[in-house]
């Protein structure tokens, strides 16, 4: 597929726009369409198999819960080595990432109150603009010196939009 130069449009009046306007739906009602076959085939192919992937897939939970227990069991006659090579796959223990855990007795907010007072330099203070503030501000006199002094502004795009009318373009079929 080749690229096409995108040709720069100009001048155009109320006709052209109206052209554009019922080529636009007719575009849009027709991917519509495709798209609403194409889900209908890919619907039919899923039912197709569901069945079978529902067997397999407990099937397979069952063979993978007989690896782990076995690798469990094993595990002290594998050495050093985290995994174990056999005929058809390799099973073994991957180490996960270090997190901190908390006794199930106390809450988050418990354990942040007692680091607060006893460990002070593991306490993270995270500094940010409130930029909900300043949107709220925007007609306020206070936010000019803010635009002058910090040179930031409150802007809101506008973007081009088309709705097609569909019940129309299926009347005009009908």
């Amino acid at each position: 597929m080749f690229r096409e130069k995108k040709k720069v449009i100009n001048n155009v009046d109320y006709d052209q726009a109206q052209d554009a306007s019922a080529r636009y739906a007719e575009i849009s009602a027709r991917l519509g369409f495709i798209e609403a076959q194409m889900n209908e085939r890919i619907n039919s192919i899923k039912d197709e198999y569901a069945d079978e992937i529902i067997h397999l897939s407990r099937e397979k939970e069952k063979q993978f819960e007989v690896l782990e227990v076995y690798a469990k069991e094993q595990k002290d006659n594998w050495g050093r080595r985290k995994s174990l090579d056999m005929l058809h796959s390799v099973i073994g223990f991957r180490t996960g990432t270090p997190r901190v855990t908390k006794d199930k007795m106390l809450s988050w907010d418990n354990i942040l109150d007692m680091v607060k007072e006893r460990f002070p330099s593991l306490i993270r203070v995270k500094c940010e603009l409130d930029k909900e503030a300043i949107i709220a501000m925007r007609d306020d006199a206070e936010f000019l010196e803010l635009q002058k002094q910090c040179y930031v502004d409150v802007v809101q795009n506008e973007t081009f939009f088309v709705e097609t009318k569909m019940l129309e373009l299926q009347r005009q079929r009908a």
